[in-house]
């Protein structure tokens, strides 16, 4: 069996469980199936599908299917011990096949269209060696932090099952699955309703029967409802409603603050003003960082220097850092032949429309009006803009915007250096209008070279050589990392406050109130 844990423990010693649990969340689904989902319905997917290693909500590793955490075999080889005991929701054994096929149908050709595609390219084959062991042929060096990290990421799914339907029929209706949960009702974008499978035996088990999860986009409607004990679970709450939520005699709060959750600005470098760096930089010594935090987000968040949080023993403080600086602004605008102080430079500033985002727009056009530039504010909804704005253009034009303040969370997929760097400004940025000369390709040489460099002190080199490309070049760059906070009801007891998007069931049980 797998080795005890602070959940399990906790699970032993709840007093009862819940015949039905709902849980409201701000982004919807595009799918139910794990590796074709995104943002915080993935979470929801923990319970759904499980993978050799489960990712806890403190960001630990624990084994799942696996009897015991991977080993390695040589400098491109690790082999996995696999519990032979555990059932797929139907009750049938979930195989060491299963798991392996989990890696194999995300092979370009499959074409599932799973963003952990991309995350698992190093991993040339994962062998059965037995009913008990599968064996990861890797095709180059991984430091073990990123390779673990994938791992989790994959789950067993029924391979013969998954065949016969089709993997994206699957993916629409996941049944049977390989977790804790299982699907009960048609595929929705907005609601979809699990029930608990009572023949688990891994080592995440639910004290709820019944589980909705549920999209309501506005703030509010979902902190009415928690009150009303309609809903027990909320994420998404902005740091103007901690005070609120705290001083309530029904909700209690969660806020994690040491996470990855990066907001950012990034820039049209396709057409003027922001094909000029020196313009992009002037941007960035314009927005007052520290202020955006005292009273946009109320005195919550922390001043970004990169992608890595300042606690990860990855990061290093970059040498090009964007603090305040109204002047230098000005100067970097003159020497690129603008006239700052008698024409300032206007521009379209697009500020996401999220309850955690939008209360810093005019703080931002404040700031940047002391810096020489005369933006016009537009905030409103990324998504319906991206691939027609933002990306670049199939005819080969200038996209459609000028700048855009966004968050984004690529921690849901994988907690590791290379996944923050290449995540965004490697991987989307060879087809994004922000890309720059050196990114991605000079970004992404040295996120290769940190991979195939087995001395951690020389990794660590190449991501702080990698981060200063990005800050430098300017085209996307960090401004602060968000809190992440959540409200439950107070019949809710438990609860683990994950450091990424997303609400998980991990320990939740009734409180007795």
């Amino acid at each position: 069996m797998a080795e005890e844990t602070t959940t399990t423990a906790m699970m032993a010693d709840a007093p009862a469980e819940f015949d039905s649990i709902t849980l409201a969340q701000v982004g919807g689904w595009i799918s139910l199936d794990n590796n074709r989902t995104t943002g915080g319905a993935l979470a929801s997917g923990q319970h759904t599908f499980e993978g050799l290693l489960i990712k806890l909500p403190d960001r630990s590793l624990i084994p799942g299917l696996a009897a015991e955490m991977p080993q390695q075999v040589d400098a491109t080889t690790y082999s996995v011990k696999v519990r032979t005991d555990r059932t797929f929701t139907d009750g049938s054994p979930i195989k060491a096949s299963d798991i392996a096929y989990g890696f194999s149908r995300l092979a370009p050709e499959k074409e599932l269209g799973s963003p952990f595609t991309a995350y698992i390219s190093f991993i040339e084959s994962v062998e059965v060696v037995a009913d008990d062991e599968l064996r990861f042929n890797l095709t180059q060096r991984m430091p073990e932090d990123v390779l673990f990290q994938r791992i989790s990421g994959i789950n067993a799914y029924p391979e013969a099952v998954v065949e016969a339907m089709g993997g994206m029929d699957y993916s629409f209706a996941p049944t049977p699955s390989s977790g804790s949960m299982m699907v009960d009702g048609p595929f929705d974008t907005e609601i979809n309703t699990f029930k608990r499978y009572d023949g688990y035996e891994g080592p995440m088990p639910l004290a709820a029967k019944d589980i909705t999860y549920l999209v309501i986009p506005e703030l509010s409607g979902r902190i009415a409802q928690a009150e009303a004990g309609q809903v027990q679970i909320l994420d998404g709450v902005s740091p103007q409603l901690y005070r609120a939520i705290e001083d309530s005699p029904n909700l209690s709060l969660g806020v994690a603050r040491e996470t990855t959750f990066l907001e950012m600005i990034f820039f049209n470098t396709t057409k003027p003003p922001f094909d000029d760096q020196r313009v992009r930089q002037a941007v960035m010594y314009s927005i007052d960082a520290p202020q955006l935090i005292e009273i946009g987000l109320a005195g919550e968040g922390r001043i970004a220097r990169s992608p890595l949080p300042p606690e990860s023993d990855r990061f290093r403080e970059p040498q090009m850092q964007y603090n305040y600086d109204p002047e230098k602004s000005k100067a970097l605008l003159r020497e690129a032949g603008y006239d700052p102080d008698n024409a300032p430079v206007q521009f379209q500033l697009g500020v996401v429309e999220w309850a955690y985002v939008y209360p810093q727009a005019p703080l931002l056009a404040q700031t940047m009006q002391l810096g020489g530039f005369d933006p016009l504010l537009l905030v409103d909804s990324i998504d319906a803009r991206w691939v027609s704005d933002i990306m670049r253009p199939e005819d080969g034009g200038p996209a459609r915007y000028d700048a855009w303040v966004a968050t984004i969370g690529f921690e849901v997929f994988t907690y590791d250096p290379d996944n923050l760097f290449r995540g965004w400004w490697g991987g989307w940025a060879e087809n994004a209008s922000f890309a720059t000369e050196n990114v991605p390709s000079t970004l992404n040489d040295l996120l290769d070279q940190a991979l195939e460099e087995p001395d951690f002190d020389k990794q660590n080199d190449l991501y702080a050589a990698a981060n200063e490309i990005l800050v430098t070049e300017a085209g996307a760059v960090p401004i602060l990392f968000q809190p992440i906070a959540h409200a439950w009801h107070k019949s809710v007891a438990g609860y683990q406050m994950p450091q990424t998007l997303g609400m998980t069931m991990f320990g939740v049980h009734p409180s007795g109130e």
